[in-house]
């Protein structure tokens, strides 16, 4: 018997019918049509059914493109800050002003530009959405912590770091954590952090401070509170009602006795006061319902409670500056009436949260876009305005130079006055306006009505007190500025344009720095 040793090479690939059969599967679909590898969903097909398939995916590809696109120029658009006007006083202490000062204040107008200058990133969702605009406004009081005698390191220590840890702990949310209650307690642990580094650096401080602190996020504000300081929001319950407090307290006997630093906390042990703040979380509705949030130290607590803390801030309607120096010189008057032989030291903070900004909405999503090829030409914003001028001494107490010193050419020269004495003056003279619209027979009925109203007071004040030129002129051409765009306003210098392009018709504005000295404005047009 002969066998044959070749391997066995399965089906004769020679006959043409095994070729076939090795070519199919059992079930004698082809090796190179659907499911096989070879042209998947085109074998067979007609010609416009293979170039309808490849559009679409030429389509969906440039969707992808562009949404590339859109993504990569959105993350270039900076972050906006929070559509506010924010001002802080602080006042009294000894007169020499060698002594450091007990009460410290810290306020981050922009935390997302400050964060990408650091380059961290928060969360693009929940509260985070869209961008969110993130404020930070802060004081600590050397003078609130009941466990230790006052001092001056834990507040400036604690004034100079709060923003770093707050931008630490609010990176470290995970994407889906940026809700209401992570937000409340990555605030409390940037507390809990500021306290642990005090420590441990500064071993042979004694000092201790409380704190008053406002985190504003998109359309949230968390106020937190530490030692007898005070942090509260304003709310208006109808409109026409006069604001109150949102709420004082959430409870917190622990937090009010509390504090950062100090040598209870050093000791340690269970008599030691806490670190951790009392924090209120409220979504914001709108300017209207809540207009403004305020802070203050321990000093403003003692003499005045909330109630009334807010009630002399309604006084002064988008007026922040004049606002926190009303509140500091009453503080001031009843320590003093109290038989206090030197004046404390004194914080008082305000923002006051703002309109939606002409062009926009408030809570309108931000969406990306493609940049246009060319910039559309919008028409400048103008403002008509008249004002009072008063030449200051800058921050060493010189007399001004340069273009400042030569505004008042044309009228009567005046010595330059320290910064507090003039922002003095131009709080008497909004006083002066006031009482003279409080006073009269019949009440303007619109903007108009007013600015002739109250043209004839003005007239008076600014020729007697301003420093412009424009005071020489006569009758309702007195004080006035002309038109003016809001990048003129900017060139100005200071926070005039920031100052200034909220108001609205017949409405007054906060103090206002410039190059030129301070003002008073009013928008007549």
């Amino acid at each position: 018997t002969v066998f044959d040793a070749r391997p066995t090479l399965g089906p004769d690939r020679r006959n043409p019918h095994c070729r076939a059969a090795a070519m199919s599967d059992d079930g004698g679909h082809s090796g190179f049509g659907q499911d096989r590898g070879g042209n998947d969903g085109m074998s067979g097909a007609p010609m416009w059914q293979i170039k309808k398939k490849m559009e679409d995916f030429e389509k969906q590809r440039q969707q992808l493109v562009e949404e590339l696109i859109r993504e990569k120029e959105f993350r270039k658009i900076p972050a906006e800050p929070p559509n506010v006007l924010v001002e802080a006083v602080a006042s009294g202490g000894p007169a020499d002003g060698k002594a450091k000062p007990l009460v410290k204040h810290v306020i981050v107008k922009d935390i997302n530009r400050v964060a990408q200058m650091k380059n961290i990133e928060f969360p693009t969702g929940d509260l985070f959405a869209n961008k969110a605009p993130i404020g930070l406004y802060a004081l600590f009081d050397g003078q609130a912590c009941t466990s230790a005698a006052p001092g001056p390191a834990a507040a400036e220590y604690c004034a100079r770091n709060l923003h770093t840890k707050v931008m630490e702990n609010l990176a470290m949310l995970k994407q889906g954590s940026g809700t209401e209650a992570y937000v409340k307690a990555a605030l409390i642990k940037s507390f809990h952090d500021l306290d642990a580094d005090f420590l441990a650096t500064t071993a042979d401080i004694q000092d201790g401070c409380g704190a008053a602190v406002a985190l504003v996020v998109g359309d949230h504000v968390f106020l937190a509170s530490l030692g007898r300081c005070i942090a509260t929001l304003a709310e208006v319950d109808s409109e026409g009602d006069r604001p109150r407090p949102a709420e004082v307290r959430a409870g917190g006997q622990a937090a009010a006795s509390g504090c950062l630093g100090g040598p209870a906390r050093k000791r340690g042990g269970p008599g030691a006061p806490g670190c951790t703040p009392e924090v209120v979380g409220t979504a914001l509705k709108g300017f209207a319902k809540h207009p403004f949030l305020m802070l203050g130290s321990s000093t403003v607590r003692t003499v005045l409670d909330p109630s009334e803390f807010v009630g002399m801030a309604a006084d002064f309607r988008m007026q922040p500056r004049f606002a926190v120096s009303e509140i500091s010189a009453r503080v001031l008057e009843e320590h003093a009436r109290r038989g206090a032989q030197v004046p404390p030291q004194i914080v008082v903070a305000q923002a006051c949260f703002l309109p939606p900004k002409e062009g926009s909405q408030a809570g309108e999503e931000k969406k990306p876009s493609i940049p246009p090829a060319k910039k559309a030409r919008v028409g400048l914003k103008t403002l008509r305005l008249r004002h009072i001028l008063l030449k200051v001494q800058d921050a060493a107490g010189k007399q001004p130079a340069g273009p400042a010193a030569s505004a008042s050419a044309g009228a009567k020269a005046k010595p330059a006055r320290p910064r507090a004495e003039a922002e003095g003056m131009l709080r008497d003279v909004l006083k002066e306006l006031c009482k003279d619209l409080s006073e009269a027979a019949k009440a303007p009925k619109t903007p108009t009505d007013l600015i002739i109203f109250q043209g004839k007071k003005f007239a008076e004040l600014c020729k007697k007190m301003s420093d412009c030129p424009t005071a020489q002129k006569g009758g309702a051409m007195c004080g006035d500025l002309g038109w003016m765009s809001l990048e003129e306003l900017g060139v100005m210098g200071g926070n005039l344009r920031e100052k200034v392009e909220p108001l609205k018709q017949g409405q007054w504005s906060d103090i206002v720095l410039s190059d030129k000295g301070m003002h008073l404005i009013q928008r007549v047009a």
